[in-house]
C-alpha cells in the first residue's frame, strides 16, 4: 500500500562523507533514484519496495545505486552507502539485482547511538558494519583512492580526474563506471548533494548550502534533491533532525 500523498517524514538523520542514514517516519515521495546503495529496515513489521520491474517486500532490502524505486513502509531505518566507500564495496548483496532482500543484525545498538549528541563517524561505521554484517573488503585500486581523495577535496573537474590516474577522459569515463557501476556525472552530483546536506546539519539554510556545495542556484539545489530523493528539501527535512 503506497505512502499516502502529503505525510510528512519524521525523524532523525544523520550525514557524513561515505555514509547517510534515515531513522524515523517515512513519507510521501515519488520514485527516484540516486547514486549510493541503500538498506532499508522495516522497524514495524515489513517494508516494501517498488523497483523499475518488481516489487520486493521482506523485512530488509537492498536497493542497489541507480535504481528507481519507491519506499512503502511506516518506521524504517534506512542506510545509505557511497558507492566509493569501503562499505559499499564489502556488501555482498550489491550485484547484478536491482533489489534483494538481506538479513541484518538487530537494530536497537545504532538507534541508541543517533540520539547521542555529537556520536562520532567512527563509532556510526562501526555499528553499521556490524549491523550489516561486513567484512573488511578488498583493497581498493590505488587508482580509485586517488580519485576518491580528490573528490572529497572538491576538485571533480574530468579532465583534471583523468591527469591524475593517467588516462584520457574518454577512457577514465569508461574506467570510473567499470569501477562503480555509475557516471561520473551522476555520482558528482550525489556528491555535492552529500555536501549541501552537512551544510545545512551545521546550521546553514538551503541556499546558503546549495552555493557551498558547488550548485548554481538554490533552485538547482531543489531540482536535484526531487531527482534523487522523489520530494522537495523543504519537505524532507521540515519534520527531520538532520546531524552530522
Amino acid at each position: 500500500m503506497a505512502i499516502p500523498e502529503g505525510v510528512c517524514w519524521r525523524g532523525k538523520a544523520w550525514v557524513s562523507p561515505g555514509l547517510g542514514i534515515f531513522l524515523g517516519h517515512a513519507g510521501s515521495h515519488d520514485r527516484h533514484s540516486h547514486m549510493a546503495h541503500q538498506v532499508t529496515i522495516g522497524l514495524s513489521g515489513q517494508v516494501t519496495v517498488r523497483g523499475p520491474s518488481q516489487a520486493l517486500t521482506a523485512p530488509a532490502i537492498c536497493i542497489k545505486a541507480g535504481t528507481l524505486h519507491q519506499i512503502e513502509g511506516t518506521e524504517v531505518l534506512s542506510i545509505y552507502l557511497d558507492a566509493l566507500s569501503e562499505e559499499a564495496r564489502a556488501m555482498s548483496c550489491i550485484s547484478a539485482a536491482q533489489l534483494v532482500s538481506i538479513s541484518v543484525g538487530n537494530t536497537f545498538a545504532i538507534e541508541q547511538l543517533l540520539e547521542t549528541p555529537e556520536v562520532s563517524a567512527h563509532l556510526v561505521r562501526e555499528e553499521v558494519r556490524r549491523l550489516l554484517g561486513l567484512k573488511t573488503p578488498q583493497a581498493a585500486d590505488p587508482r580509485m583512492r586517488a580519485v576518491l581523495q580528490a573528490l572529497e577535496e572538491r576538485h571533480d573537474d574530468r579532465i583534471r580526474l583523468a591527469e591524475l590516474v593517467h588516462l584520457s577522459p574518454t577512457r577514465f569515463s569508461h574506467w570510473f563506471v567499470e569501477q562503480t557501476g555509475l557516471p561520473l556525472r551522476s555520482y558528482r552530483k550525489w556528491s555535492r548533494l552529500v555536501v549541501a546536506l552537512r551544510f545545512v546539519s551545521i546550521g546553514h539554510n538551503l541556499t546558503e548550502a546549495a552555493y557551498a556545495a558547488g550548485f548554481a542556484d538554490a533552485a538547482h539545489f531543489s531540482r536535484s534533491f526531487r531527482a534523487l530523493f522523489g520530494l522537495d528539501p523543504s519537505s524532507a527535512l521540515g519534520h527531520v533532525k538532520l546531524t552530522s
